[in-house]
This record gives C-alpha cells, structure tokens and sequence, in this order.
C-alpha cells in the first residue's frame, strides 16, 4: 500500500472535475443565482414599495380624518346657528302670540265687564221695581221710593 497519491492521476482526475464545475457554473449555478438575486430583489422592492403605499395610505386617511372632523365641526356649528335662529324665531313668535292674546284677552275682559255692568244696572232696576211690588202687595197700598 502506498500511502502518497500518484500526482500524475491525481491531476487527471482533478481536470475533468474542474471542466464539469466550470460547465455547471456557465450552465446551472449563474443563472439559478441570477434568478434568486431577481427573485430577492423583486420581493424586496416590492415589500418596499407596500411599505410606501401604507405609508401613504395612513397619510392619506389621517388627512381625510382631519378633514372629516373640520367638517363635521363646522357642520355642527351651522346647526348651532340654526338652532339659535329656531329659538329665537319661536321666542319671538311666542311673544307675538302673547301680545295679541293680552289684547284679546283685555278687550274680552272690558266687553265682559261692561256686560257685568249693564246686567247689573238692569238687576238693580228689576229688584228696585220688584221690591216696589213686592211692598205694595204686602202692604196693600202703593210705595212710593
């Protein structure tokens, strides 16, 4: 047995193992490592660019956000003033009405008094002329008031 390899077969062996590594490197191993190098940076560059349209995105809806909030405030101040403008047209209305029901209200109150009156005056006469009967007959001789 010998123990120290024969140069000669050794680099025999070693030349077609190097033309094969070299004809596998042009044929297999450089476009498969090109391919997952495209493969990579295209994963890449997409998580990046779904990382700018997110980022985006947020942007875009913090914005609309902010704009649905100016909105709704001035939204909620309009009807405030509207709300305003109804009660103030109603106190108005209201006061309307009370002064046009104190006018009817004095005048009714007048045109009953003077009923009252009138109806009092006739009561008076009617129980003037009654007791003026009433005394003739009891006692039989007419009085005079």
């Amino acid at each position: 047995m010998n123990i120290i390899p024969d140069l000669h077969l050794a680099l025999l062996q070693v030349v077609p193992f190097l033309v094969l590594v070299a004809g596998l490197q042009a044929i297999l191993f450089k476009p498969m490592l090109d391919y997952l190098h495209d493969r990579a940076a295209a994963t890449v560059g997409a998580k990046h660019d779904a990382q700018e349209l997110v980022k985006r995105a947020e942007a875009q809806s913090a914005e609309y956000e902010a704009r649905l909030k100016k909105v709704l405030a001035e939204i909620a101040a309009y009807r405030s003033g509207l709300r305003v403008d109804a009660h103030k047209a109603h106190a108005h209305q209201v006061a309307e009405a009370r002064r046009e029901s104190d006018v009817l209200l004095h005048s009714a109150v007048g045109a009953v008094q003077r009923d009252a009156d009138a109806a009092r005056k006739a009561v008076g006469a009617m129980a003037h002329e009654l007791a003026g009967q009433i005394a003739t007959t009891v006692l039989g001789r007419p009085v005079e008031a």
